[in-house]
């Protein structure tokens, strides 16, 4: 994005966030299978690996989002000429 293109969300972005939450989902759903099972190792492995992944890779992106939402709605509307 360049300078100027910060204030508005790319396609490409939406689609990588949306594969990453259906990819944590599906990982969710199979660690919580695994508890179920009764296969705590597995489930910890998972859920452990999770968290890791989410902490390195999503949350900064996530958070750059939310504040760039914060400030799209304190904004005052721009008039196009």
């Amino acid at each position: 994005m360049t300078p100027d293109d910060k204030s508005r969300s790319t396609l490409g972005d939406t689609i990588f966030a949306l594969f990453h939450v259906i990819a944590l989902a599906a990982l969710a759903v199979f660690a919580v299978i695994d508890l179920v099972q009764g296969n705590l190792t597995r489930f910890g492995v998972i859920a452990g690996a999770l968290v890791l992944y989410y902490i390195l890779v999503l949350h900064k992106p996530m958070l750059k989002e939310i504040e760039r939402r914060r400030n799209l709605k304190s904004a005052p509307p721009s008039k196009k000429s």
